[in-house]
């Protein structure tokens, strides 16, 4: 039996468990959560795990951090039912590979138009947009610690990595 502390997803309807995050992926998280609430508009919503995003039956995820524009906020429910606009995870040892398979590909295929992966062993941030048409992200930047990471999706937000990662 997994303590109570483990998180659960469901992947087309497989479930997998994985172990609660150690203190430095808490601490990552909640600079992102910081950052990414800062830099919010009216009426857009920052939330982190544990939360479920039900991507379809039979599929439901706890993205790291996960952030929903004003302009989609119809997918706000008891949970969130529907793609998010961007999600974030910060890698674990216990989950690195499947945030960079099997997590990709789902949030791929159900339309989440960007997601990071932050990276705390080479310290630096990966940045993937959805290729609509491919069904599939493309890697646009590998932000390093001199840079800043950026999204369009909200325009306020500048994540000087030199700081983040302290």
């Amino acid at each position: 039996m997994a303590p109570a502390e483990s998180r659960w997803e469901v992947f087309d309807g497989e479930v997998y468990v994985s172990p609660s995050p150690n203190r430095r992926h808490q601490d990552l998280l909640i600079r992102l959560t910081i950052a990414f609430s800062a830099a919010c508009r009216a009426g857009d919503r920052v939330y982190f795990a544990p939360m479920d995003v039900v991507l379809a039956d039979g599929t439901a995820v706890q993205p790291d951090l996960i952030f929903v524009r004003a302009e989609n906020a119809s997918i706000l429910a008891d949970v969130i039912r529907g793609a998010p606009d961007l999600v974030v995870e910060v890698l674990s040892p216990s989950t690195a590979d499947r945030d960079r398979g099997l997590k990709m590909e789902m949030y791929a295929r159900y339309g989440v138009g960007e997601y990071w992966i932050v990276d705390d062993e080479v310290r630096q941030v990966e940045i993937y947009r959805l290729d609509r048409a491919a069904r599939a992200y493309r890697l646009v930047a590998s932000v390093g610690l001199a840079d800043t990471a950026t999204t369009p999706e909200l325009p306020g937000l500048a994540l000087g990595l030199r700081d983040f990662f302290a």
